[in-house]
């Protein structure tokens, strides 16, 4: 958590600075002035495992709606149409899934649990205060407001759930052998464990429209499991793996 404090006032202090810079420099070249302005966009996606292979073989999810909200900053370079681009953004993650697993750990409470075979349902809903920290540059020598981005986030998380029903009709294998049928419905919740940090790659393009849209499409693959390293009732680890679409709105230049 200090480290996303860090990033949060190196954010401030930088976004400050950079401004103060902006003013002066823009009366001396107003193409090279900092840019800032607004952001919001739509996550699609999953939280799933590293290799796809760990995914059960009758397997479905849904995404759940999941927004991005917040401001950013660009901090030109010395090369033309190439910049810093730096957010600092609320980001929601959710999906819900559907499964038929096959002698998958679950554990319900010390006193029940064991190895499944049966439905489940899943559902993740995880809330991060996220700060994204990317290279942009333009794609074509002419000026035709294509761009790339890509780079590195680094996320806190807020608040998060993991919890999910074994259904009935499946069974449950003890640690000894002895297996037993699901009677009813029954619930199961991991989100005391969930790790409360993430980070990750995040790379796309954005096209601008007019003088202050912007549009984009991005992809964030998550290097840091929801769950601590070697966290045995969710093996394997499951990673943050989502599309995004969004709309920047430039406020100053």
């Amino acid at each position: 958590m200090k480290f996303i404090y860090l990033w949060v006032a190196l954010f401030s202090v930088t976004f400050f600075t950079s401004s103060l810079q902006a003013q002066t420099s823009e009366e001396q070249n107003n193409e090279k002035s900092l840019v800032w302005g607004g952001r919001f966009s739509i996550n699609f996606g999953a939280s799933v495992p590293l290799y796809f292979q760990d995914i059960p073989k009758r397997y479905s999810w849904s995404t759940t709606f999941n927004p991005s909200v917040g401001a950013y900053v660009e901090i030109p370079l010395k090369e033309d149409r190439k910049s810093v681009h730096i957010e600092l953004i609320y980001t929601r993650k959710g999906n819900s899934t559907e499964a038929t697993v096959e002698n998958r750990y679950f554990k319900v409470s010390d006193n029940y649990q064991g190895y499944v075979t049966g439905d489940v349902q899943t559902n993740i809903s995880l809330n991060y205060i996220e700060i994204p920290i990317q290279f942009k540059t333009n794609l074509s020598k002419k000026d035709n407001g294509w761009y790339a981005i890509a780079g590195l986030y680094v996320a806190a998380m807020v608040s998060g759930t993991f919890d999910g029903i074994l259904y009935a009709g499946g069974t449950l294998e003890d640690i000894v052998g002895s297996s037993t049928e699901i009677g009813r419905d029954t619930p199961y919740d991991y989100s005391s464990d969930l790790v409360n940090f993430d980070w990750g790659a995040q790379f796309g393009i954005q096209k601008e429209i007019g003088d202050h849209f912007t549009v984009d499409t991005q992809i964030a693959w998550g290097f840091n499991g929801i769950f601590p390293r070697g966290y045995d009732t969710v093996d394997p680890n499951l990673f943050n793996l989502y599309g995004k679409v969004g709309v920047l709105y430039k406020i100053g230049k």
